[in-house]
């Protein structure tokens, strides 16, 4: 079995990286370790810290034939809009030969198959097979710059000094067309933990799991088509919806964003998101719920 660590990145395909890092700079105060660009995928991107979260938003390259790339083919379905999920895994070489044995396909940065012996640094699944498009990594180049694996590494900053009071990543939503399948994926070939499961009468089934050294997953099934969930499943099919933060103070996070003409949804009391198109095509929420059987 292999060892899945810490969350590597959030992936997040759109269509200005410039506009998108002034963003992160500007409200969350963003410590950005990469930005480059990547010639066999066709793309340029950012790894951004949030707190204990790394952001990767990636754009299209401007160059001949990207649209017809990975990234851009995405870009093209889907807009604006999470992309993947990427772990630190101990060794490649284990997660291949687990993951295959759960019958989970897997390919590399431009698309081919991975078989074993491989030298590949990272990995990905079909996200049709794991409800998501997953990316596993033994870290390589950027494991040396990402200052969240040093000793000395804290995140207080966001907690402490920052308006948004980021405490934590709190949870990172998938959608699921079946509950019980999505719980198969991310109990049995990733080794999660369940933490807790909930209903919404008529309006959704969840599931709570810790994967890997600190995320938790949260699949959610829709019971509604008409919820932005269910609306979600039917446009874009099962992936990554949504990303949620833990914060020390619900209320200050809504107002220093409305004070960034930042528009927040409110979801009960204890709960927000910012409007989608304010961010970019992404579902990013703040709460002051803490997760049931959570440990963290």
């Amino acid at each position: 079995m292999f060892k899945i660590g810490k969350l590597f990145h959030l992936a997040h395909v759109v269509s200005d990286l410039n506009t998108v890092d002034k963003w992160y700079d500007e409200i969350f105060s963003g410590r950005r370790f990469y930005r480059g660009y990547v010639k066999a995928a066709m793309r340029e991107a950012s790894l951004v810290i949030l707190g204990d979260c790394v952001m990767e938003p990636i754009q299209l390259a401007r160059v001949p034939g990207a649209e017809q790339s990975a990234i851009g083919k995405f870009y093209t379905r889907f807009g604006q809009h999470f992309h993947s999920i990427a772990w630190y895994v101990d060794s490649i070489e284990d997660t291949v030969k687990t993951l295959s044995q759960h019958n989970l396909r897997l390919y590399d940065l431009v698309g081919k198959t991975v078989q074993l012996p491989t030298r590949t640094e990272a990995v990905w699944t079909h996200p049709k097979e794991t409800q998501a498009l997953l990316e596993f990594a033994v870290g390589g180049e950027f494991s040396v710059n990402d200052v969240r694996l040093r000793p000395e590494w804290s995140s207080a900053f966001w907690r402490d000094q920052h308006p948004l009071g980021i405490e934590r990543t709190s949870h990172i939503t998938v959608l699921v067309r079946d509950l019980r399948v999505g719980l198969a994926t991310y109990q049995t070939a990733l080794g999660g933990t369940l933490l807790h499961e909930e209903e919404s009468a008529g309006q959704q089934r969840s599931a709570f799991v810790a994967v890997g050294e600190d995320t938790v997953i949260e699949l959610v099934q829709p019971l509604s088509t008409s919820s932005p969930e269910g609306v979600e499943l039917a446009q874009n099919g099962e992936g990554v919806y949504a990303l949620t933060f833990k914060t020390t103070n619900v209320q200050r996070a809504a107002d220093f964003l409305q004070s960034e003409k930042q528009r927040v949804e409110w979801h009960g009391t204890e709960s927000f998101a910012l409007n989608k198109e304010d961010a970019f095509g992404m579902v990013m929420g703040f709460t002051q719920r803490r997760i049931p059987q959570d440990p963290r």
